[in-house]
């Protein structure tokens, strides 16, 4: 689904994010091949693990409310890290590695838990208008799981605008961090009931083709 969204905000940009529904996974993909793998984690308040567990950048976890929005930030740096494993206080951060990646996801854990997760973010222009163009993706366990392709959260088209108007740059079916006036880049993450989410990251040499879904 997409749906337009007017903001006045200022020193943000236009931007126009176009995501693809979850696909399965494609014929002929090495799903055991080299991949690093996130594993997102719904807890009660009442379970959590020690702070001093969840701040480890060697693990592949993070821990999120198991039914509650939270904001998952993203970055790209030299190497795929945990940055804040507690997404139980409203935020949570993870770096990938450097390059691109093909990227799929599974909902686990008990029947009928579910996720929603909606890509968002800002860019460094110098307009006062941002429009809002995103797409979501429901990920739901089911008797069978299947992994999803999910690549398309990272691949956007993004128009930037000055305050009369004027097209300053644009961007079409890019990795959203090869735009260098990216600010900043999360997942609205709405869990409902989902205890665990899988997300497993391909590198691939070139940037992945992804075609928008518009409705």
């Amino acid at each position: 689904m997409r749906w337009t969204q007017m903001l006045v905000l200022v020193f943000f940009a236009t931007i126009l994010v176009a995501t693809t529904p979850a696909m399965a996974l494609s014929p002929g993909q090495d799903f055991n091949g080299p991949h690093y793998t996130l594993n997102v984690i719904g807890v009660q308040k009442d379970k959590n693990p020690t702070a001093e567990g969840w701040f480890d950048s060697e693990r592949h976890t993070l821990f999120v409310p198991l039914d509650r929005k939270i904001n998952l930030y993203m970055q790209q740096g030299d190497a795929f890290a945990v940055i804040d494993a507690d997404g139980t206080d409203g935020t949570a951060r993870f770096q990938l590695g450097p390059g691109y990646y093909e990227v799929y996801a599974v909902a686990l854990g008990k029947p009928n838990g579910y996720t929603i997760i909606s890509p968002e973010a800002t860019f460094n222009a110098t307009t006062a208008t941002t429009e809002f163009y995103l797409g979501s993706i429901q990920l739901e366990h089911a008797k069978k799981p299947s992994w999803q392709r999910v690549t398309g959260l990272f691949i956007a088209d993004v128009a930037l605008y000055d305050s009369d108007g004027a097209l300053i740059n644009e961007y079409d079916n890019t990795w959203i961090f090869n735009i260098p006036e990216l600010l900043s880049y999360w997942w609205n993450y709405d869990n409902h009931g989902c205890k665990l989410l899988q997300v497993r990251f391909y590198p691939v040499a070139e940037q992945p083709v992804v075609t928008p879904s518009v409705t």
